[in-house]
């Protein structure tokens, strides 16, 4: 029986074109960081205003408050969206500095080190909480690339909960194998990263996922949101819900109609299938469809405490 209570939580992740791993902060990226990029990038970079505009006044049309999770550099780089977001009501929560990966890609093994990483996540931190003004509890990792040494880095650094794992039978961005997670939220074992055996206070809030017979199929928002439409995850979202809280992110950028200026689109000729309106059109609907249901990660972080 499905349970009524369940809830979404809405959330987004304030990046540009430039943060994805394809074009800076990763082990196969085209620049090595996004100071490197602005050392040598000579064009037009804001592709997200656009998109962040139609976002914010998509929310307030619809009386809808959610979570943005901020990466720490658009703050010097984007004041008008800083600052509608100081004007709203919504929850604000870290992405990081740069939108660095934590762990390669391929290997596994730290990218950043964790003493360098955990430095630029103080950085962030206080970053984001001088601005805003308010004091950040919740974190999700760059591309979701999380390792497993994080888990106390976050917790020691005054985070409550992290919204990053992405448990599929497709592709595992962790330096763990991915075993026992469930779509709605739990303490996090800081060994394997499930749910048996907590041994920190960090509240996980996983990715959404739809589970078919032996396959666990991708879920959370963004790429597969834009590809797979309304109807593939009204349903993944309709069996998440019966077990509880889950989560739903995607980007302002997903929304923009701005071209991006450097596609590379040799790996991943599809990766931006949909921008721009034909999402608007959808993610509308998608709001009306879910409204009742939808709140917060810092809501569904209390929710989770209250049933403690």
């Amino acid at each position: 029986m499905r349970n009524q209570t369940s809830k979404i939580a809405l959330s987004f992740d304030v990046e540009d074109w430039y943060h994805t791993p394809a074009i800076t902060g990763s082990s196969f990226s085209l620049y090595p960081s996004v100071n490197n990029f602005f050392e040598n990038w000579k064009g037009e970079y804001d592709c997200m205003s656009d998109g962040f505009n139609f976002l914010i006044g998509l929310l307030e049309k619809h009386n809808i408050r959610a979570t943005f999770f901020i990466v720490a550099d658009i703050i010097d780089r984007y004041p008008h969206i800083v600052q509608a977001l100081k004007n709203s009501n919504h929850e604000i929560a870290c992405h990081s500095l740069h939108h660095t990966s934590a762990i390669d890609a391929k290997t596994k093994k730290s990218f950043q080190t964790p003493a360098i990483w955990e430095k630029e996540l103080i950085q962030a931190k206080e970053k984001i909480e001088s601005t805003f003004g308010i004091k950040v509890t919740g974190y999700r990792a760059p591309a979701a690339y999380f390792g497993k040494w994080m888990v106390k880095l976050l917790e020691k650094n005054g985070f409550q909960y992290d919204s990053s794992i992405a448990f599929n039978s497709i592709y595992n961005k962790t330096d763990v194998t991915l075993k026992n997670i469930p779509s709605s939220s739990y303490l996090i074992n800081s060994e394997n990263l499930s749910d048996r055996n907590a041994d920190s206070m960090l509240v996980e809030l996983p990715w959404s996922y739809l589970k078919t017979g032996p396959f666990i199929l991708p879920g959370g928002g963004a790429f597969f949101y834009r590809a797979l439409g309304n109807s593939y995850f009204n349903i993944l979202l309709k069996q998440c819900l019966r077990k509880g809280d889950t989560m739903f992110y995607i980007h302002p950028l997903d929304f923009s109609n701005t071209d991006i200026p450097l596609k590379n689109n040799i790996a991943r000729p599809m990766y931006w299938i949909n921008k721009g309106d034909k999402t608007r059109k959808m993610f509308e609907k998608f709001l009306i469809h879910h409204k009742e249901k939808i709140t917060t990660c810092g809501e569904v972080y209390s929710r989770f405490e209250n049933k403690k």
